[in-house]
This record gives C-alpha cells, sequence and structure tokens, in this order.
C-alpha cells in the first residue's frame, strides 16, 4: 500500500496458509461487479519500542518506526480497542507521526515524542519523559513481505487487500513467529461503506480459510511470542527426561 494513501477503516483476517489468497481472489473474481489489480509486492519493517518495564504499554501508547521501501516514518499512538463488529477507536485516540531517516533512533527525535506525550495527556505529565526516552529501546520488530492488491467497483468502492506474510520477532526473548495475515484497506467516500460491508460479509461466509481478528499486528506480536509459563505436569516430564539422563550416565 503507498504510505500516503487515506485509510478511512480496515478489517484484518489470519489465514491458515499463503494459498487462502488464491481462495479471496476467487471469491472477489466470482462476483463479478469488483475489479482486481495486482499491484506489487512491498517489504516493510515495523519497529514497536518500549521500556525493559514496558512503560507505554501499560500507558496503552505505542511507539513504533514504520519501514517502506525508501518512505521511514516514527509514530506515537494510544492502542486501538475493538468492539464485536468492526475497529473502533476510543474517544481520546490520538496518532502522531514525523519522517524520519531509517537509522535514527527514536531519542534523536526527542521534541516531537515529548510533545506527543503532552498532547495524549493533556500536558498533565506525571513523570519524566526525557527519562523514560532515554530507556526506550526496540521491543518488538515485525517484518513483512506484502503482495498487494487493488480493488475497485461501478460504485466507486476502492479497497487495498494486504497479503502478509508475516515475522515476529519478540527482542526480549528471541522468540520468531510466522504467521500470514490478510488486512483490507477502504480508501473511498463514506458513501461506499454499504458495498464495503456487503464484501466483507461475503469474505467471512464464502472463505473458511480466514478467520477474522480485531487484534492489531503488535497485538499478534506480543501473543505469539509469549512464552509460556512452564505447568507443573510440563515440569514433572522435565524432570523424568532428566532423571533418565542422570541415570543413563551412571
Amino acid at each position: 500500500m503507498r504510505p500516503f494513501d487515506i485509510i478511512r477503516q480496515k478489517r484484518r483476517f489470519e489465514m491458515f496458509s499463503e494459498k487462502t489468497k488464491d481462495a479471496v481472489l476467487e471469491v472477489n473474481s466470482f462476483f463479478g461487479k469488483y475489479n482486481m489489480n495486482y499491484e506489487e509486492r512491498i517489504k516493510k519493517r515495523f519497529i514497536y519500542y518500549d521500556t525493559p518495564n514496558h512503560d507505554l504499554q501499560k500507558s496503552s501508547i505505542v511507539l513504533f518506526k514504520t519501514q517502506i521501501g525508501n518512505f521511514c516514518e516514527l509514530n506515537m499512538a494510544t492502542e486501538k480497542v475493538s468492539s464485536t463488529s468492526r475497529y473502533t477507536l476510543r474517544t481520546n485516540y490520538k496518532h502522531f507521526k514525523i519522517p524520519v531517516k531509517p537509522l535514527d533512533r527514536p531519542i534523536k527525535h526527542k521534541e516531537f515524542l515529548i510533545d506527543s506525550f503532552k498532547a495524549m495527556f493533556f500536558s498533565s505529565l506525571n513523570f519524566d519523559p526525557e527519562f523514560l526516552l532515554q530507556k526506550l529501546q526496540p521491543m518488538y520488530i515485525i517484518d513483512t513481505i506484502s503482495d498487494e492488491y487493488r480493488s475497485s467497483n461501478i460504485t466507486g468502492l476502492k479497497i487495498t487487500y494486504s497479503f502478509d506474510k508475516d515475522c515476529y520477532t519478540n527482542m526480549e526473548n528471541q522468540v520468531k513467529v510466522n504467521a500470514n495475515i490478510l488486512t483490507i484497506y477502504e480508501h473511498s467516500a463514506e458513501n461506499t461503506d454499504e458495498d464495503f460491508e456487503d464484501l466483507m460479509s461475503k469474505l467471512s461466509r464464502y472463505c473458511k480459510e480466514l478467520t477474522a481478528t480485531s487484534e492489531t499486528k503488535i497485538m499478534i506480536a506480543r501473543k505469539l511470542t509469549k512464552v509460556k509459563p512452564i505447568t507443573k505436569k510440563d515440569k514433572e516430564k522435565l524432570d523424568k527426561i532428566k532423571n533418565k539422563k542422570q541415570t543413563k550416565k551412571f
């Protein structure tokens, strides 16, 4: 997707495999009224920052750098919340961004970050933002290879289908997980919303390979790369294996 595209709304689906793309394209062509064109393959990288104590996450703030080709920007936003049917934003949702160089550390843009903090907390900060910013470090990296398609119909509906092969890396525990994600972006005017909803319902009905999710990419990254705690049963199994190995030595 082009960096400067206006996104009115979006929906996200988890895909069983990369082959799910074929099923989605077949549904799109089956109903005929949608014109689908292959756009391009794009490499993307999203680097999410936080402190070792996860201060930003605890404050429902995400700070991330977006790299798409030669385009790079630093973003600070409040976390998005979801309803049962579609993405909704909290009433005080805010999103600030600034163009940066790919190798820039967030602290290089200290004034932007401090101003963004003040705007989010209505200037009533009860902490020292400069001290917090000094502790920022990469916490999650999402590397994406995205095949993007443009779709439109005679009513003016304009959509980007982004078929993503994601690799999520948790920088704390070094866990890496791959996933296939489809994100659909609506760019057209409000009068095309009915057609957009109709298309989403058809995809949910006829593409069983898709699983609708209200989670953002960073939420998916946190979930998939989290190390599960060892249960009592697992510990017993590990102890048995360990005891067997020790017995064989003697």
